[in-house]
């Protein structure tokens, strides 16, 4: 049955994230953009991007204490990585899901610019689920797009210590694919040396790409690097 509401194809997003939906009107709200609801008077995400952020982090929180090590610091700063914008923006591309936003025709044009766009649809999904379902379908969806995939690229993160195999895999990527020149900005260093966090941006080309933030230079580097190389790979991917 070609399950539609309107323009959106309902079935072919439950495909895709793997949830049937009671409500099939809360799922096409979840991927309704405000540019869109302003057109056609209709709700916006928002709300539900505002929940979905609150869910995720509990469950990603649970999951660092339950089988990660280290102390409030630490667990902390892995957290920030997980539920950052490109791991969600990373989970929308691989789920195929990017096509079905609703925005309206001035956002078109500049949606694949708008990195805030894709990750603010994740987290309004994982509202909707768990909303329509419960915690654990919320549970079982951000285990399978987020937490799974962290697990599969964690030994390449600023967290496991090996800081220059990040920025040495990112920079094979970029000499591999002859995409140009790679800088580190440092953007802020906020707090006492002691305990200083720092912001670096990565350009490509003099184009910003990525941000990384960590609790020295080369850790935010490292950060940089690894949301800058899946960046690159979601967009070869779509």
């Amino acid at each position: 049955m070609n399950n539609s509401l309107g323009f959106f194809d309902v079935d072919g997003v439950e495909s895709k994230i793997g949830y049937e939906f009671k409500d099939k009107l809360l799922l096409r709200k979840a991927f309704t953009h405000a540019s869109y609801a302003h057109e056609h008077n209709q709700e916006d995400n928002e709300l539900l991007e505002f929940f979905g952020d609150t869910v995720l982090q509990f469950v990603v929180t649970e999951y660092l204490c339950n089988n990660k090590k280290g102390d409030e610091g630490a667990l902390t700063q892995m957290r920030a990585q997980m539920v950052a914008k490109y791991p969600l923006i990373d989970a929308v591309y691989k789920l195929g899901i990017s096509d079905y936003i609703l925005m309206g025709n001035g956002q078109k044009k500049t949606a694949r610019d708008d990195d805030k766009l894709f990750s603010s649809i994740y987290e309004a999904l994982v509202a909707a689920i768990y909303i329509d379902g419960g915690m654990a379908k919320a549970k079982k969806f951000i285990t399978k797009t987020v937490i799974k995939n962290f697990e599969q690229k964690s030994k390449y993160t600023p967290e496991t210590g090996v800081k220059a195999v990040v920025k040495s895999k990112f920079q094979e990527y970029v000499q591999k694919n002859a995409l140009g020149e790679i800088q580190y900005k440092l953007i802020s260093k906020i707090g006492p040396d002691h305990s200083a966090e720092f912001t670096v941006a990565l350009e490509l080309n003099g184009k910003r790409l990525a941000e990384g933030k960590g609790y020295s230079k080369k850790s935010a580097e490292a950060q940089a690097a690894y949301n800058a190389l899946n960046k690159l790979t979601a967009k070869k991917g779509r």
